[in-house]
């Protein structure tokens, strides 16, 4: 035990946490937007009043903003905190820091499960532990830092339970499946890579196996769906965010961003039932995909840019802009580390893809890709891509670790120009939105 806690990755993993803590605790950053909604959300659960936001609303929930956010894993999540330790931010943080930590050695797990290489292993583990964006989102109250636990734990339980030779316990199967059940509640993204899995074990014909997955998310989701569905006499799998946020991210007017159009704004000024929200999200999405067809696949081109742009790193949050040099400190960290990990992220996952042909690694893949596949057809904000980062930086310790000047350099430079290509269209198209945050830091 005392050689394990003096290993390589253990001191990495407790590095990682007290920084993740360190950052959190130096700023101090109250609750605000979407993170004030969680927390609101949270508290009420923990006093009882229920699931919503206001809690002027309890006794008409329907009139509530709750069930438009994207949950409910997270508010739950907050709500266990709040009703063992009281209404504390703080702690929160303290348990990012450890979810953070335990991610860093899912990361590093799953590069030295492929690689069988140390160092490579370390690397991956590095390049997100000390990734600048998920060290600042440790001290936010969002859903980013407990949805990356999830989902980069089920990944790892998965490829160890499909690659074993030996049959896993219905526990363990019904383990992994209570895993992805808490990243679906969490963020329903998560849905998308959940699907996968039970597909190649019933394409290896595995049912059993399929079945015991799919367990936790039936109780889990289909109980809280059940829940909802009955409260607003209206079928919910998790919330109502999906085809509004659909409609948001695919209308004439949409920059590809959380941006609402005056259209929108107006009618969601007016709209308090938010299945009214999801039943004419969902008509103007599909009347905008067959109405304006060129138009809506120029919209998925110009989000997908969005999605590996450098224009866009991380930093423009409301607890820096009173800390001027923090924040420019904090966006050229986050251009530099980004653009490290999709360079070299891509690059690797193109050289996994040609060269690592077994199931497993396919698997691996296919869990990688559904990341920007969840994300660009809906919305793109920066920290919406955060979830693909653990991703990227276990293909980039898999290009160190398989680097041949002549190829990798080649295929390096072929991974720089689209990248750079995709920011000078987000820089084209977005000139003024860039040139606007760039003036704030000058």
């Amino acid at each position: 035990m005392k050689q394990y806690f003096l290993s390589p990755i253990a001191i990495a993993v407790i590095i990682v946490t007290l920084v993740s803590a360190a950052y959190s605790f130096y700023y101090h950053d109250r609750p605000r937007v979407d993170a004030q909604a969680y927390d609101f959300v949270g508290w009420n659960l923990a006093r009882g009043l229920g699931y919503i936001e206001n809690e002027q609303n309890a006794a008409n929930p329907r009139a509530d903003d709750a069930i438009v956010r994207v949950g409910p894993g997270y508010q739950f999540f907050l709500a266990g905190v709040y009703s063992m330790f009281g209404h504390h931010v703080w702690i929160v943080w303290i348990l990012h820091a450890l979810l953070r930590g335990a991610t860093v050695y899912f990361v590093y797990a799953i590069t030295r499960f492929f690689l069988h290489n140390e160092k490579a292993s370390l690397f991956g583990a590095f390049l997100v532990g000390f990734s600048p964006d998920l060290i600042v989102i440790n001290g936010l109250l969002l859903t980013e830092t407990l949805f990356i636990f999830f989902l980069v734990g089920a990944v790892y339980s998965t490829l160890r339970l499909i690659s074993s030779d030996i049959s896993a316990t219905r526990w363990a199967w019904i383990g992994v499946g209570l895993l992805w059940a808490c990243a679906v509640l969490t963020r329903p993204v998560a849905l998308f890579p959940l699907l996968v899995t039970v597909g190649v074990l019933l394409f290896h014909w595995r049912w059993r196996d399929a079945a015991l997955v799919v367990l936790m998310p039936l109780l889990l989701v289909g109980s809280w769906s059940y829940a909802m569905t009955q409260r607003y006499d209206h079928f919910i799998l998790t919330t109502t965010a999906g085809w509004y946020d659909l409609w948001v991210g695919n209308n004439p007017e949409a920059t590809g961003g959380f941006e609402k159009s005056p259209v929108i704004q107006d009618f969601r000024d007016v709209t308090y039932d938010s299945t009214i929200l999801e039943r004419v999200g969902r008509e103007k999405y599909f009347e905008f995909l067959f109405n304006h067809p060129f138009q809506f696949l120029e919209l998925q081109w110009r989000k997908s840019t969005l999605y590996v742009s450098s224009m866009r790193p991380g930093g423009y949050w409301i607890h820096l802009f009173a800390h001027p040099w923090d924040m420019r400190i904090t966006l050229a960290a986050s251009l530099v580390w980004t653009l490290m990990l999709f360079a070299g992220g891509l690059a690797g996952g193109y050289l996994w893809f040609r060269e690592k042909r077994d199931g497993t690694s396919r698997l691996f893949l296919l869990f990688a890709i559904a990341q920007p596949l969840a994300v660009i057809p809906i919305i793109v904000e920066t920290r919406y891509r955060y979830a693909f980062f653990p991703f990227l930086a276990v293909f980039a310790a898999y290009f160190v670790a398989t680097y041949v000047p002549k190829v990798s350099l080649r295929i390096l430079g072929f991974v720089f120009v689209f990248l750079g290509t995709a920011t000078l269209y987000d820089l084209w198209y977005n000139f003024s939105d860039i040139m606007e945050k760039i003036g704030r830091v000058l």
